[in-house]
């Protein structure tokens, strides 16, 4: 249920809070863990755009050019939920006497981003699937996890970010344009669409069996 999913996701990102607290008050040093609040924040948005469309849906005002714009959006920003994955490279830099503390709170952080992805793709899967049919239901949710693969590369390496499809629409063009031609965009889209496409199907399979599993007790 909605509600299940979204206390859950709201512990995690209080845990990961709680940890970025901790360290900002026994270190002095708060910039890096404040833009992994951000990065969070980002990968809420847009579980945040789904669920206005389903309230909205529920009370039979979403229109197609509403749901066609509000899932457009979604798509957009879907990225930044797997994106925080990548703060892991941060790793690297860190201190090795905070190692131990800092790598579970990017953990906490890049779960939670990855799990607030899959669930909104979840809620996406099951409002299409009865208007697309369950083949290309299926077809849209594992594209969009190859899309995500891409924008992770845009985000990380082309420093592009959501916002600016509607700010500079033909300047990500071009620069969509050029990252088609890199192979490294490439094999960073691959490499991560189909990770992302197999944490999917995971996912769905087990709230699917779980849910199973609950009505037979």
């Amino acid at each position: 249920p909605r509600g299940h999913g979204l206390r859950a996701l709201t512990l995690l990102t209080i845990t990961g809070l709680v940890l970025v607290t901790a360290r900002g008050l026994l270190t002095g040093n708060w910039w890096f863990f404040v833009m992994l609040i951000w990065n969070l924040t980002l990968a809420w948005f847009p579980l945040g755009v789904v669920m206005i469309l389903l309230d909205l849906r529920r009370a039979r005002l979403a229109s197609r050019w509403v749901m066609a714009g509000a899932l457009a959006m979604w798509l957009a920003f879907l990225p930044n939920a797997p994106y925080i994955i990548t703060d892991l490279f941060h790793i690297q830099h860190i201190n090795e006497s905070l190692l131990w503390f800092d790598t579970l709170t990017i953990f906490i952080f890049a779960m939670t981003g990855l799990l607030l992805g899959l669930y909104s793709t979840a809620l996406v899967h099951r409002l299409i699937d009865p208007l697309a049919g369950r083949p290309l239901a299926w077809a849209l949710m594992l594209g969009c996890q190859m899309l995500s693969g891409f924008g992770i590369y845009l985000g990380r390496f082309g420093r592009w970010n959501s916002w600016q499809v509607m700010t500079h629409p033909f300047r990500l063009l071009r620069a969509i344009t050029q990252a088609i031609q890199e192979p490294l965009a490439l094999k960073l889209t691959l490499t991560y669409g189909f990770g992302l496409a197999c944490l999917y199907v995971a996912f769905f399979v087990y709230v699917n069996g779980f849910k199973i599993a609950r009505a037979t007790v």
